[in-house]
């Protein structure tokens, strides 16, 4: 089987040659820059170190290069994508600059974000445009972002993944989730307070974000018709314990426009999977996600409550495909022995992989404190019986 053939059979409930793996391309599969410098030293690459390219900046995460997904036997590639400019319209937010502690830059949806100079891994969220909005005049004071085109270059990298076989995604979002991109704008407890206190303003917030993400999806497609296996979104409906917030909100509200959403794209582009990046204990309304019409939960964090991965293979696994879950983040894979690392990750691949709908990867994406030995001794045993 070919990469994509593999992948294409997992995501369609049947058991390939071999489980498929991402390590370093899908939503919430990548890694972050310090610890990809670490892939980089154990491999003995050195021609990489001095370009790489920031993906998520927040995040700190990179582009990992073909060369070390080939030495990983990744078999899904991302899109890089590239957008034109824009000469009909400049974000009044967008900005960087610095003090004595901290880098800090704003987006186009007026997030403020810094990172501090020393000791520094990522950027912290620290301050949103309507945190102190009052009311609907206030609302409409907040400049849109305008879905850029896509650079059409960019679809003969696509074109050239397919024709080496590999499965083709992107981890791009517009903003974020219908639940999460509000707290980027009003911050979370404000957000928060207004989905139960003044809900009809936050439908108006997430309708206007529907219809971007409508044109944000149109631009994609005018350039990766028929090119694109699988893309993503994001909307983090669970913490540590439970839901972010009530389910009844998340139903009333939420849900409604990623079925659209899912309804739109999937019309739009025959074929293609959608997947869900979702954080959190989100056992609740695994229901309501397969319902809205997504093919694949991600990260599946397996240590968060209710999250027991031989339950949610036997509740769920018929009609959604776990791409993620392959061993904790949080704590085995950082904090474990090498040994340890080997026992999670062949208990969950015997747990997840029967009758596929199973993609291996960790729980989200690697941060700078996982040992390269852990990560290897993930990888080993992976290898060593991802075989059906």
């Amino acid at each position: 089987m070919t990469s994509r053939e593999r992948v294409m059979t997992a995501l369609n409930h049947k058991e390939p040659d071999r489980i498929p793996l991402d390590l370093g391309s899908g939503h919430a599969c990548k890694f972050t820059k310090y610890f990809y410098l670490k892939l980089l030293d154990y491999f003995g690459i050195t021609d990489e170190q001095d370009r790489l390219e920031i993906c998520q900046k927040p995040y700190q995460l990179v582009y990992a290069s073909d060369k070390v997904m080939d030495l990983l036997k990744c078999d899904v590639r991302n899109a890089r994508v590239k957008y034109l400019p824009n000469p009909d319209f400049t974000s009044p937010y967008i900005q960087e600059w610095s003090d004595e502690q901290y880098s800090y830059y704003t987006n186009d949806f007026g997030t403020t974000y810094r990172m501090p100079f020393k000791n520094s891994l990522y950027y912290d969220n620290c301050g949103t445009i309507l945190g102190d909005a009052e009311d609907e005049e206030d609302d409409a004071k907040f400049v849109w972002p305008c879905p850029s085109k896509v650079d059409p270059a960019c679809r003969k990298e696509l074109e050239d993944y397919l024709e080496k076989g590999f499965l083709t995604t992107t981890c791009q979002v517009f903003g974020n989730g219908f639940l999460q991109t509000g707290p980027l704008v009003y911050g979370y407890e404000h957000w928060l307070m207004l989905l139960v206190s003044e809900p009809e303003r936050c439908e108006a917030f997430i309708e206007t974000l529907y219809n971007k993400k409508i044109e944000w999806y149109t631009n994609m497609f005018e350039v990766y018709d028929g090119v694109l296996d699988v893309t993503a979104e994001a909307d983090d409906f669970g913490v540590q314990l439970g839901l972010f917030c009530s389910p009844t909100v998340l139903r009333e509200m939420i849900f409604p426009y990623h079925k659209k959403l899912n309804d739109f794209i999937k019309k739009s582009q025959p074929g293609i999977k959608t997947t869900l990046h979702t954080c959190g204990s989100v056992y609740d309304v695994i229901p309501d996600i397969i319902a809205s019409g997504y093919d694949c939960l991600n990260p599946v964090q397996i240590a968060a409550a209710k999250m027991d991965a031989a339950t949610l293979k036997k509740e769920f696994g018929k009609d959604i495909v776990f791409w993620g879950g392959g061993i904790n983040t949080q704590a085995t894979l950082p904090n474990g022995t090498p040994e340890q690392c080997r026992e999670e990750t062949k208990r969950l691949i015997d747990t997840f992989a029967p009758g596929g709908g199973f993609v291996f990867s960790p729980v989200h994406n690697i941060q700078d404190d996982v040992p390269i030995e852990n990560f290897m001794a993930m990888w080993e045993t992976f290898q060593d019986n991802c075989k059906y």
